[in-house]
């Protein structure tokens, strides 16, 4: 996963462990699903799509703790006021689009909102990974951004939110995915005990180190009780949703209703 707050897994990693692919969220899990990977943090809501086609690889996760920071939604009105606007959703997202419709559905009330892509006029912009990184300080047009980690957080009373976590194909060698654990594990122990070594380049992002150390330290990689609990509700609210996901890449320039209500088309 090419961003900072997954760096932590790899810096340390020997060479001769796996052969890296550098993917965004939702390629990764199509590349997974047909045969391409063997695995990888993947999206948490793709891994619910893939059910028992995937096993749960350690307790290894990328997870906020409060703020994400990388996950912005960028708009010119107060969240509660977005229904039927028309929101610009990269086809690399896979968890933070439906943690989105999530907050729609059960937290800001919004209905008739439109999935486009950043081509297509759009009211608002939901951003992921280092390009929302480089945009936290505003985006051009946009006078409001909103954290959706955050959101999440007081939606739920302070739980974390799980955006991915490391799984392996069902399907693969399992005495070589035992192997990649445990060298996977080794490595982040030394990536996280020494983060300078870690955020260490990224001139792209205009973070200063201790920005970098800042924005690391709030995220948690391990899979416990509070995150088990906010995956848990995050499942339950994902299921309720009629089932839709961008095409990988790129969305169609067909309207879709965030909300499913309504749209066939979405289901």
């Amino acid at each position: 996963m090419p961003y900072l707050n997954s760096d932590v897994f790899y810096k340390a990693l020997p060479p001769d462990a796996a052969e890296l692919v550098a993917l965004p969220p939702r390629a990764m899990a199509s590349a997974l699903r047909e045969g391409q990977l063997h695995a990888g943090p993947l999206p948490f809501a793709e891994i619910i799509r893939l059910g028992k086609d995937v096993v749960q690889l350690g307790d290894l996760c990328v997870a906020t703790t409060k703020a994400a920071v990388s996950i912005l939604l960028f708009t010119n009105s107060p969240l509660p006021d977005l229904n039927g606007a028309r929101i610009a959703v990269t086809g690399h997202t896979a968890t933070s689009v439906q943690l989105m419709r999530v907050l729609m559905a059960e937290k800001w009330g919004v209905t008739g909102a439109q999935l486009v892509t950043r081509e297509d006029p759009h009211d608002a912009v939901l951003l992921i990974g280092d390009p929302a990184l480089q945009a936290r300080h505003g985006l051009v047009g946009f006078e409001n951004s909103f954290d959706l980690g955050l959101e999440w957080f007081d939606y739920t009373g302070g739980l974390p939110f799980v955006f991915a976590y490391w799984v392996a194909r069902r399907s693969a060698d399992q005495d070589a995915i035992a192997r990649f654990e445990r060298q996977l594990n080794i490595a982040f122990e030394t990536g996280i005990s020494d983060l300078d070594a870690v955020v260490n380049g990224r001139p792209e992002l205009d973070m200063t180190t201790e920005e970098k150390l800042d924005y690391l330290r709030g995220f948690s990689y391990r899979i416990g009780e509070t995150e088990q609990e906010s995956m848990n509700r995050f499942r339950t609210s994902f299921l309720n949703l009629p089932d839709w996901s961008p095409p990988d890449q790129s969305l169609k320039t067909a309207e879709v209703d965030a909300t499913g209500v309504g749209n066939e088309a979405s289901v």
